[in-house]
């Protein structure tokens, strides 16, 4: 029943590179940069192109892909970068992620909080990105709790000397130039870009007063990628550097970070064997200020000043790699700290506090493939050490000096293992029957050991008694494919998070409360704390039709039903929803590609209601977007470009406050832009 529904819809993308439709017409072929294979047996993976969806972020094309969401509906061009953590399958929203995002290799996810600056990962120097759902342990180590976002770099061999540049609404632009150079035994990549725009307002007209301010952005990026074969050894290295700046809804409510990652990645041949080294040192240096409007909206006062957050991460994964067996090893340093202003009553501020620490991570694994009569089977098998440590938080008062808190932060840490089991056998000539069961963790960021933080009136506390996040899941799904011109799979998974992080509310403003200190009217005091017990089950539909000449029906559906199952220092919020977890998402698609100057891409997006809050008292109403996307290819290499997402205005509420304050994002955004290959 499931497949003729999916084939009467004439449903979604095919989980392979050429699953969406062509974006616009001048995407390259996208060869990768080089590396050793994952194998994913029994895993639901799909493959999307870097560009393919209409918008112009990474983050707005793995949207396309039902379940997979930052923290809260606002996607990067308006969303806090604290907010950009990636979730998968239902299991709970977490503006740290719980899905490990890579790029060739290296983590994404910033080496203090955990959250992805998906401005910084530009499509016009990037080939694909495979989404792995489900927790996977192996090479993608401790932090792929839900799944693994593995986003490849165009090679330096294949990529064409280029420019690109936009314009679109809210005066924003953005152009873009990349250069691929032979230089003998030695290929060279530069890449740079600049964007900006002078954004939209985060409230709607009738909320908005004379403080509010337009939600401007700007950022530029730079990148440098080296490659040199030496014989069976092959070394590429890369450096990458980013700075953006922001203002989020208040004059004064603004932010900048400035990032720097490099990396080296040596890889060759042993015996019947490949090896290959990933090392990679980044840092972050990132500023904030948190506001609040008063007085009608009328004035606006800063309540948190975030003036120096330094963080810095450095890791290595060594793998070396058979024909049915992997082992490897690798290990993670996070290093970072908050230094703000706070407490300011109307004069100035009179407090000011460091919070922050260290975390480091070390593991290692052994996978194996089998041939067991038809069918395909994998076991991967790791255990990780970690530790949390040099744990400091701090309080003064700063017209005296006078310490006012000094807490004994106590260094944790243990070992956490994972597995994963994988199967997949043929049923028929049409039919796949795969399976596959994990246990996978998450170590709390050092965000959420120790950095408060306020949204308008809400304040949310740190916990440095944090514990790691463990899932456990189970996953069965088919995969049917009568004809080339039609694909179609289901999976039904169930996950069990113990010990999830959840911001857990402790009261209601106006009120003085010993952890967080004043709450304002209208405001609330919440904590992050580790829930006891939640399950989801769900289930994802998918199916492509290809009909002639050059059209592509598509669609995407899952179900997702995730409820907290204990929490004894809260058994008030048993039975309810995570936050920021819907539990219906759809996508529609139709694309036209005939190998012509002309493609097009359209599509429909359904999200149902969620809630805000964890009481389950803020609900977000379901949304539904169009979005399309028009590309005309002039000449070999040179391009025409035209897309628009939300193209009916639809309203999208991304966080709404105690007092009914709506905050709007995804508006109507549109863009025309040339591409130019060389």
């Amino acid at each position: 029943m499931a497949l003729l529904l999916l084939t009467m819809c004439a449903t979604a993308a095919q989980a392979t590179q050429d699953s969406e439709p062509a974006s616009a017409g001048w995407q390259e072929i996208p060869v990768v940069e080089k590396r050793l294979p994952s194998e994913a047996v029994g895993q639901k993976t799909l493959t999307l192109d870097a560009d393919a969806a209409p918008g112009f972020r990474l983050d707005t094309a793995l949207a396309s892909v039902p379940g997979v969401t930052l923290f809260r509906r606002a996607d990067s061009l308006t969303g806090h970068p604290t907010t950009q953590g990636l979730s998968m399958r239902g299991v709970g929203a977490s503006a740290a992620g719980r899905v490990l995002v890579t790029l060739d290799g290296v983590p994404m996810g910033d080496p203090f909080g955990g959250w992805v600056y998906w401005s910084s990962l530009d499509a016009f120097e990037l080939a694909d990105i495979t989404v792995r759902s489900g927790g996977s342990a192996g090479a993608y180590g401790a932090q792929a709790l839900a799944g693994v976002v593995d986003i490849r770099s165009r090679a330096i061999r294949s990529m064409r000397a280029g420019v690109e540049g936009w314009f679109g609404a809210d005066d924003s632009f953005s152009v873009k130039g990349r250069a691929g150079l032979d230089l003998g035994d030695t290929d060279l990549a530069l890449a740079g870009g600049h964007f900006q725009t002078d954004g939209d307002y985060l409230l709607g007209s009738a909320d908005r007063g004379a403080v509010d301010a337009r939600a401007t952005s700007d950022a530029s990026f730079a990148s440098m990628k080296l490659e040199h074969d030496f014989g069976t050894l092959s070394a590429r290295g890369a450096l990458r550097y980013f700075r953006e700046e922001r203002v989020n809804g208040l004059a004064l409510a603004t932010n900048e970070t400035e990032a720097v990652d490099a990396s080296l990645t040596l890889s060759g041949g042993v015996g019947d064997g490949n090896w290959e080294v990933v090392s990679y040192y980044r840092t972050r240096d990132f500023a904030n200020v948190f506001a609040s409007a008063r007085d009608e909206r009328t004035t606006e006062l800063a309540v948190l000043d975030q003036y120096d957050v330094p963080a810095w991460g450095a890791g290595m994964l060594a793998r070396l790699q058979f024909e049915a067996f992997e082992f490897g090893v690798d290990g993670r340093r996070m290093s970072g700290e908050t230094n703000e202003r706070f407490r300011n009553l109307g004069a100035g501020f009179t407090r000011a506090r460091t919070a922050g620490g260290d975390q480091w991570t070390l593991g290692a694994y052994g996978e194996g493939e089998f041939e067991l009569g038809s069918a395909k089977v994998s076991a991967t098998l790791r255990l990780d050490r970690w530790r949390s440590y040099n744990g400091l938080r701090a309080g003064s008062d700063i017209a005296t000096g006078a310490v006012l808190r000094d807490d004994d932060v106590a260094t944790k840490s243990g070992w956490q293992p994972s597995a994963r089991l994988g199967a997949e056998v043929p049923l028929t000539g049409a039919i796949d029957l795969r399976a596959a069961a994990y246990r996978s963790w998450r170590l709390p960021t050092l965000n959420e050991y120790y950095r408060p933080f306020r949204v308008v009136n809400d304040i949310t506390e740190a916990n440095p008694d944090l514990v790691p996040e463990k899932l456990y899941g189970l996953e069965v799904g088919v995969d049917y494919e009568p004809l080339n011109s039609f694909r179609a799979s289901l999976t039904y998974y169930r996950n069990w998070l113990q010990d999830g992080v959840g911001n857990v509310t402790i009261g209601y403003g106006p009120a003085f409360f010993p952890l967080g200190g004043f709450v304002p009217e209208g405001g609330v005091l919440r904590q992050r704390a580790n829930i006891d017990a939640s399950v989801t089950d769900g289930f994802e539909l998918e199916a492509t039709l290809d009909l002639q000449p050059g059209w592509t029906l598509g669609a995407r559906y899952q179900y997702a039903r995730a409820r907290i199952t204990a929490f004894d220092a809260g058994p008030e919020l048993v039975g309810n929803r995570p936050v920021q977890t819907p539990k219906h998402g759809l996508k529609l698609s139709l694309g036209y590609d005939a190998g012509g100057p002309l493609t097009l891409v359209t599509a429909m997006r359904y999200a149902s209601g969620q809630y805000d809050d964890d009481l389950n008292t803020r609900k977000l109403a379901g949304i539904v977007t169009f979005d399309a996307r028009v590309g005309y290819r002039l000449s070999d290499g040179i391009s025409l470009l035209a897309d628009m997402r939300n193209l009916f205005d639809a309203k999208v509420v991304s966080a709404l406050t105690a007092d009914g304050l709506e905050t709007i994002a995804q508006r109507r955004f549109w863009r025309v832009g040339l591409h130019a290959a060389f």
